[in-house]
């Protein structure tokens, strides 16, 4: 009578292990089968069934696999995981699965998923940079790197070299013809020449604020290309139609031949860009 009790006392005892692999058995399924769809490895799959719990990396990844391998025979997971607390008392964990040989399967889904938006919101960065900078919307670089000297005595950008020889330059004479078509003019309005000659334009810049001006004539040649400090004033002479770009357009005033320009509708990103004829 006791031999017969006992193989029933034991069954009833068995593990969450042999209880897995008693119902896997049931349902004609293979070790490989189960490590196949619960995406563990065929080697964690034989240590759960063989309750050798000291070869899986801790307590939380055995809880799961038992929880993961009961759904997928249709059965209640919880039977088998207080079966498991009583017999399992972890000792010191060792999460290098190397030394034990078993594979430690894992999808990298996630990392690919934020590696791949964080790459994308990159080049969306690059690229808006590119265009901004190809529109014009960064004027400062653009303009330094267009730079040609407009007057034999200036080697190098007056935000450089600010005490250059190209900084002051005096009013020509009406005995002289002026030598450069960009003069400082510190005296009144009412002392400067009214216009060109020989059929050049008259334009006259004042700064509020520091402002790189670009000014080209009709055969595209440079009459001026420097950043200007606050408070400076400049007149150009050259012929007509004339092509400006100006930074910081709303601290500049333009006087073309003796007339104002308002140079609100020609700015974008505090730059202006107009021509005159």
């Amino acid at each position: 009578m006791n031999q017969e009790v006992e193989p029933g006392g034991s069954s009833v005892k068995a593990g969450p292990g042999r209880m897995l692999a008693q119902l896997r058995l049931e349902r004609k399924l293979s070790i490989a089968d189960v490590a196949q769809r619960l995406k563990y490895g065929v080697r964690q799959i034989e240590a759960l069934e063989a309750e050798e719990f000291d070869k899986l990396p801790g307590t939380t990844f055995v809880r799961g696999m038992v929880r993961g391998y009961a759904k997928l025979l249709d059965t209640d997971p919880q039977p088998m995981l207080e079966e498991l607390e009583q017999r399992y008392v972890p000792g010191e964990i060792d999460l290098d699965l190397r030394d034990k040989g078993i594979p430690f399967v894992h999808s990298g889904k996630r990392g690919t998923r934020a590696y791949l938006a964080l790459s994308v919101l990159a080049l969306i960065v690059v690229a808006g940079i590119l265009y901004e900078w190809s529109a014009g919307a960064f004027p400062w670089a653009r303009f330094a790197s267009n730079t040609a000297p407009a007057q034999k005595e200036s080697k190098a950008p007056p935000a450089v070299q600010p005490d250059a020889p190209r900084a002051e330059m005096q009013i020509p004479t009406a005995a002289a013809a002026p030598s450069s078509p960009v003069v400082e003019t510190p005296a009144a309005p009412a002392q400067q020449p009214s216009g060109g000659v020989g059929g050049e334009a008259r334009i006259r810049l004042e700064f509020d604020r520091e402002s790189w001006v670009e000014i080209r004539d009709r055969d595209g040649k440079t009459l001026m290309s420097q950043l200007n400090p606050a408070g400076s004033r400049r007149v150009v002479l050259g012929r007509p139609p004339l092509s400006l770009v100006i930074g910081n357009g709303a601290a500049v005033r333009l006087i073309y031949n003796n007339n104002p320009v308002d140079l609100k509708p020609y700015i974008q990103i505090e730059v202006a860009r107009l021509t005159l004829n």
